[in-house]
């Protein structure tokens, strides 16, 4: 990932991890700055004009990561912020994306899997310039896109329907970002493994797993009969509820190992190809999908609000 150049914060008190992660990301070509506390790196977040990721600890001395993230996205909004946690519980990496975080790492990691989150979270925020084509897509109030695949921008279409459930009063600004992630894991595995037909096999976390993967991805978009097939997104949303139902071109999967009789998620594990599932069964209240399994539905009620808040 060395054309174009990025730069990227690193926080973390363990000096350890710190030079681990510096050092790797150098040699990757990442312009590195590093932090050792959440009061240092608001220093840098403040007076660094360029800065497009930041990669944080969550427990932290003094000023924990969340209160680095909260600040983050109150000063930098546009900057995505990548947690890493020692506490391997689903709790605490679903609150780090509910206040805010693009993404989670849990340790002990891998550096491929490091890696692999870095671009995800890079290749969806780089094109946000495309947010404005939005509208030459829609087809109604309800909200309805046919997009070619290899014109769709999954982070731009998630922000774009994520801002309509915030703008219209279905979440707070802290309910946003769950969304917007939930949304645009569904997006990505709808083009990735529907309209792409990229196995989840090849999402390891080594080198050469990691760049045969992205090279088939790449080639597969620039080849008319996986490029040209269409995502279709139909959203639709009420002052109690919005549905989502997003469709590919693709062959479908066998999804009834994934979705309970009561249209639940069952357990995902964390996997990096298992990780969408695991973020939607936590945030959406019903999942659907059609036989073929190339249509997937999500519903959501709205939460009510506390009387007493």
């Amino acid at each position: 990932m060395s054309d174009p150049t990025y730069n990227l914060l690193i926080v973390d008190d363990e000096p350890s991890i710190r030079k681990l992660l510096s050092d790797y990301f150098d040699s990757l070509d990442f312009n590195v700055r590093t932090a050792e506390n959440a009061e240092e790196a608001m220093k840098l977040i403040t007076t660094n004009e360029i800065l497009d990721i930041i990669i944080s600890d969550i427990d932290m001395p003094g000023m924990s990561g969340i209160d680095l993230l909260r600040f983050s996205r109150e000063t930098r909004a546009d900057v995505p912020v990548v947690m890493i946690t020692g506490l391997k519980t689903l709790e605490y990496a679903i609150s780090a994306v509910k206040y805010g975080a693009q993404d989670y790492i849990t340790k002990p990691f891998e550096l491929g899997d490091v890696r692999k989150v870095v671009e995800k979270v890079l290749r969806y925020r780089k094109n946000s310039k495309k947010q404005n084509e939005l509208y030459t897509y829609a087809q109604s109030l309800s909200v309805n896109f046919e997009i070619p695949t290899d014109e769709i921008d999954a982070g731009v279409v998630s922000n774009y329907l994520a801002k309509k459930l915030l703008n219209s009063d279905f979440c707070q600004q802290e309910d946003y970002h769950q969304y917007y992630v939930a949304i645009m894991e569904t997006l990505i595995n709808s083009i990735e493994h529907g309209n792409l037909e990229l196995p989840s096999s090849m999402k390891g976390t080594d080198f050469e797993q990691i760049m045969a993967f992205e090279e088939l991805r790449e080639e597969r978009i620039r080849t008319a009969h996986y490029g040209k097939r269409m995502v279709r997104i139909g959203f639709q949303l009420s002052p109690m509820r919005f549905t989502l139902t997003i469709s590919d071109e693709g062959p479908g999967f066998d999804w009834k190992s994934y979705i309970a009789d009561d249209n639940q998620i069952f357990d995902a594990d964390t996997k990096p190809h298992g990780r969408g599932f695991m973020l939607i069964k936590h945030i959406i209240d019903e999942v659907y999908f059609n036989t073929e399994g190339n249509s997937i539905t999500l519903i959501k009620e709205k939460e009510e609000s506390d009387p007493l808040s």
